[in-house]
């Protein structure tokens, strides 16, 4: 699914302006903590957390919606941001997914390391409003009711990172939502073969041009143990034509001392499966980025 330092005065980010990434706030994090943020591909020492939101759009309200959004969301989550309350907000269109039941059609996510604040938000997003409120500018809750009638909120998950992500790499254009699901008592294998053994590949990938950046996310909550997926990894490239031309083996043959492409395909497929995937498109962001 699965970035930061300040940007403009004015905060606003479209992603025709300037392309960017998830999590681009890991780097931001370590400085200022005073620690290493990545070790072998892993997460950080402090955790990150991503709040994923769905939305399903009411038939005809798309544009009314996103006019909102691009208004009033938009400039809340950069109050947010600039009050050091979340690290970073992304904003995606759904471009493609095999979902039919409760589809959905954008999703928000949110990255802190305040998890509790996802649980129980100590300041709400009307306080935020009112401070960046114009004077001519509707009550919060006129704006809140129009998106009762623009969208429906179709569940929210949160995850924590687990492994990837390049602090300096901007804001991608799309990203490429795996959902997946290790097999049973394989969790830690199946980590430690993405952590360990693809994300080196996944490197070699974004050096050869088929992506952008690539990340490990774990699903935190909601918890059922028949739960669809348990992990999710992002793909984020700019160019679409990633998709079909993902550069998996051209990457591993340029990787020294690497074993068989196949048997290392075989491996990971006896560790987890593959439920989905989902393409979105970036919309509207931001976040606190150090480049």
């Amino acid at each position: 699914m699965e970035a930061i330092t300040q940007r403009s005065t004015a905060g606003r980010k479209k992603s025709d302006q300037r392309p960017c990434q998830l999590l681009a706030t890991l780097l931001f994090i370590a400085l200022l903590l005073n620690f290493p943020g990545f070790i072998h591909a892993q997460g950080p020492k402090i955790p990150v957390y991503l709040e994923v939101t769905m939305y399903k759009v009411n038939q005809g309200k798309t544009e009314a919606y996103l006019n909102l959004v691009r208004n009033y969301g938009q400039r809340i989550h950069e109050a947010m941001v600039r009050e050091n309350k979340i690290l970073g907000w992304y904003f995606y269109e759904v471009v493609l997914s095999p979902v039919n039941t409760g589809s959905y059609d954008f999703v928000g996510v949110k990255v802190t390391t305040g998890f509790s604040d996802m649980i129980d938000n100590s300041v709400s997003l009307k306080e935020y409003y009112n401070k960046i409120k114009g004077a001519k500018e509707p009550a919060f809750e006129q704006i809140a009711g129009q998106l009762q009638e623009y969208r429906v909120p179709v569940r929210k998950e949160i995850f924590v990172h687990r492994a990837g992500l390049d602090p300096n790499t901007p804001v991608s254009k799309y990203v490429q939502v795996d959902y997946m699901k290790p097999m049973t008592g394989k969790r830690d294998e199946y980590v430690k073969m993405e952590a360990e053994v693809f994300y080196p590949i996944h490197q070699e990938r974004i050096k050869i041009g088929a992506l952008t950046d690539w990340a490990l996310y774990e699903k935190f909550l909601p918890f059922t143990m028949q739960s669809e997926y348990d992990f999710v990894t992002a793909n984020f490239f700019d160019n679409p034509r990633s998709i079909i031309d993902p550069k998996y083996e051209e990457a591993f043959n340029n990787i020294p001392n690497n074993i068989d492409f196949i048997r290392l395909s075989g491996q990971i497929d006896q560790t987890r499966a593959l439920v989905r995937s989902d393409i979105w498109k970036l919309v509207l962001y931001t976040d606190k980025v150090i480049r």
